[in-house]
């Protein structure tokens, strides 16, 4: 269960039953928001925010004007998607390297995927054509520099590390290095700790002090829960925090901690983490958080996905060959490689209008099971016979790729059903634009 899909689910619920009457009122209001009140705490929200959300909610719906035409759920969806926003913070908080090289001190305890959130803050920051320069301070955990120097060398990131020395002296040894060296962005990855420490706050204050970061950045896990608020508001209260990152959305997280911590701290979320991979870190937009919340999808961040992840080339090419009849086994393996890069399906599915909340974690396991099959039966398929998908009527080649893919006869039949309704499908469709007549696209993909 990723963010969002617990309040998704029990947001949509209770609107759904409670308000499909003509004008919202006192009672079915308050049934409403009783149930609301109730997701938000199962779902870890701060309960100052909960009374916050619930009070606006209230004070707008009840003997509220309702425009001719839209039904109660539809104003109640209306006013709660706002609170959420206006709770989340109403925009979205840019990152200030204005000054070069631009200081990035990434604070947080153990356990919260900091190092790691460094190698892909170095990522998205290089791909937006910065130079960028990782920093190892982390002298206390065991393996702390060497996961950040494998990080680098994994993804040919720079790094600067000066072993077990003094973390102050190495802070501005690299910032003299970084300026020498014209980079952009500094990212000073600094110790961790089970808890918080003066230890800790006193070594922060002083690299603080050596290298006046532009940003001051917390790294909280998001399966916390409330902990991270306590959390933030204790490194915020020593180093004045400009920004927070929360990892680890992908997981069981309620996500209410999340929806928390910008309104109680005051302090906006910089960044969000969705997955382990490096490129799994998304700039936080609340509005579009509030769009997933609210089970409306999240379009923006899917159409950037697609337009950052998936081969255009590939896939004008995959179209053409569509609208021409040509669609081959190949063509749909090169589909399904451009669908992976856009990362956990169940996080795309979920961006989808319409999808968060209404479809469950087992289709989602479905849908992924079914994709490996079929990637396992055609890598088992020579290019000529994925190019040619008529040889596969061979009995000797149809054995050799069960047997070479260990899959079944019956998943392998499955897979060339599947692929011919969809040429058809295609072929149909190709044929009515060549007409002119717009296709009935309630008929495709059943």
């Amino acid at each position: 269960m990723g963010f969002g899909d617990f309040l998704a689910k029990r947001f949509q619920k209770s609107i759904e039953k409670n308000l499909k009457k003509s004008q919202l009122n006192e009672e079915n209001v308050s049934e409403a928001l009783r149930e609301i009140r109730l997701s938000l705490l199962e779902a870890d929200v701060n309960i100052d925010v909960v009374k916050k959300i619930v009070s606006a909610i209230k004070e707008k719906s009840i003997g509220g004007f309702i425009e001719e035409g839209v039904r109660a759920d539809q104003q109640m969806v209306k006013i709660v998607h706002e609170e959420l926003i206006n709770v989340l913070g109403k925009e979205k908080s840019e990152l200030n390297i204005s000054k070069k090289p631009s200081p990035i001190m990434m604070v947080g305890l153990q356990g919260a995927g900091k190092t790691t959130t460094v190698a892909k803050l170095t990522n998205l920051l290089k791909k937006q054509g910065k130079k960028v320069l990782m920093v190892a301070l982390d002298i206390y955990r065991p393996g702390a520099i060497d996961q950040l120097v494998e990080l680098a060398t994994k993804n040919k990131f720079d790094v600067f590390e000066k072993g077990n020395q003094n973390p102050t002296k190495t802070a501005k040894e690299a910032m003299k290095f970084a300026e020498e060296n014209k980079y952009d962005v500094v990212l000073l990855d600094t110790a961790g700790r089970l808890q918080i420490d003066k230890q800790l706050m006193g070594e922060l204050k002083e690299i603080k002090k050596i290298t006046s970061p532009t940003e001051i950045i917390l790294t909280v896990d998001g399966m916390t829960g409330q902990d991270i608020i306590n959390v933030a508001t204790e490194f915020n209260s020593t180093l004045k925090i400009t920004g927070v990152i929360v990892t680890k959305l992908d997981g069981d997280a309620r996500g209410g901690a999340t929806l928390s911590i910008s309104y109680v701290t005051k302090v906006p979320i910089k960044f969000i983490g969705e997955g382990e991979g490096i490129d799994a870190l998304s700039e936080f937009y609340p509005k579009r958080i509030a769009d997933r919340i609210m089970g409306f999808g999240d379009v923006e961040t899917l159409f950037e996905k697609a337009t950052k992840q998936v081969d255009q080339r590939t896939m004008e090419k995959t179209m053409r060959r569509m609208m021409q009849g040509l669609f081959d086994l190949e063509d749909l393996k090169n589909q399904m490689a451009q669908l992976a890069n856009m990362g956990n399906l169940g996080a795309v599915m979920k961006m989808m209008p319409g999808l968060n909340g209404k479809i469950s974690e087992d289709q989602i396991t479905t849908a992924q099971t079914k994709l490996k099959i079929a990637e396992y039966l055609m890598d088992s398929m020579t290019l000529k016979e994925r190019r040619d998908p008529r040889l596969l009527k061979a009995i000797n080649r149809k054995r050799r790729i069960i047997k070479g893919s260990g899959r079944t006869e019956k998943e392998f039949n499955e897979l060339i059903n599947q692929f011919e309704k969809s040429k058809k499908q295609a072929l149909e469709m190709a044929k009515m634009f060549k007409s002119g007549r717009m296709p009935n696209l309630s008929n495709f993909g059943r």
